[in-house]
């Protein structure tokens, strides 16, 4: 069915004169009467009837109606829902995030404002490793990822990064260790005997790679004691007294009772988050993400 000749249906049912309802859609009465005949063909019904001085809707009109606005409203729900879309403000955003980024101050923000700014959109949040989200990302199962990386991650030609903030590593003591009261920054040489508590290398975020260099520069190979992949596990293993760990210094934001941080005194110790997303046509959803993220 027409829809242009519902909405002139409807138009002339309500003003029941063909001159008034042909000026309220801007066209002229001729084409208005054929298009008011097309449309009785086509349903096989009279819905007005015509006189010198009157219109009136005929029983077959006045039961259409109803149903005609309601199908007009339905299709203006239709284009709108289409619209709103294409901009990004309904459907869902598929979200990587690897653990330690929750702590730091930036990306809960990022979060918060994005849900903010596009109520309508459906948030799915899953934390995964960096290696784990960037497969999901080349699989089509995320939307964007949220990783970390000492320096851009190497990616394929159909993925792209965004810095998104960089922070220092430091070192996690248990509270009664020798260093813990140490009120300068640590050399990472000074944890040469210690037994550390470490990301297993293949979570992939380029920290444990940057430990392993930092300890060789200083002339030692650290001895690991414990893996561990959650962020939180790994401070609670130092509280509970198995080794030392060097963090992202966002970890602070956990307070584990019996830990204590200790900067790192060489100037290569930093890491950074990364926004990750599709290099070419990335979804309504996911270029919002990243439009809010450049702002925050």
């Amino acid at each position: 069915m027409d829809l242009r000749r519902v909405r002139y249906f409807v138009v002339l049912a309500e003003t029941l004169h063909f001159g008034r309802a042909a000026l309220s859609l801007n066209i002229t009465q001729p084409p208005l009467t054929q298009q008011i005949r097309l449309l009785e063909q086509e349903l096989g019904a009279r819905l007005f009837e015509r006189s010198n001085r009157r219109v009136e809707l005929t029983s077959a009109g006045k039961a259409l109606l109803p149903e005609a606005r309601a199908l007009l409203a339905q299709a203006d729900r239709t284009s709108t829902v289409a619209v709103r879309a294409q901009r990004g403000e309904i459907g869902e955003l598929r979200v990587g995030l690897i653990g330690s980024a929750a702590f730091t101050a930036v990306i809960p923000r990022l979060i918060l404002t994005y849900r903010q700014r596009f109520p309508g959109v459906r948030l799915r949040i899953e934390e995964l490793t960096t290696q784990e989200q960037l497969a999901a990302l080349l699989e089509q199962r995320l939307d964007v990822a949220i990783v970390r990386s000492v320096l851009a991650p190497d990616l394929p030609p159909t993925l792209r990064a965004r810095r998104l903030l960089e922070d220092s590593l430091v070192v996690a003591f248990p509270s009664q260790h020798r260093l813990a009261g140490v009120a300068k920054p640590v050399p990472i040489g000074a944890l040469a005997d210690e037994a550390f508590v470490m990301y297993p290398r293949e979570s992939g975020t380029g920290v444990y790679d940057q430990i392993i260099l930092l300890c060789r520069q200083a002339g030692f190979a650290p001895v690991v004691a414990q893996e561990a992949h959650a962020m939180a596990t790994i401070v609670g293993l130092v509280a509970a007294g198995l080794g030392v760990a060097v963090v992202p210094e966002s970890l602070r934001g956990i307070g584990a009772n019996g830990v204590v941080y200790r900067p790192l005194k060489e100037e290569g110790a930093r890491s950074a988050i990364w926004l990750v997303l599709q290099s070419h046509q990335p979804s309504a959803q996911a270029a919002a993400f990243a439009a809010v993220a450049k702002s925050v």
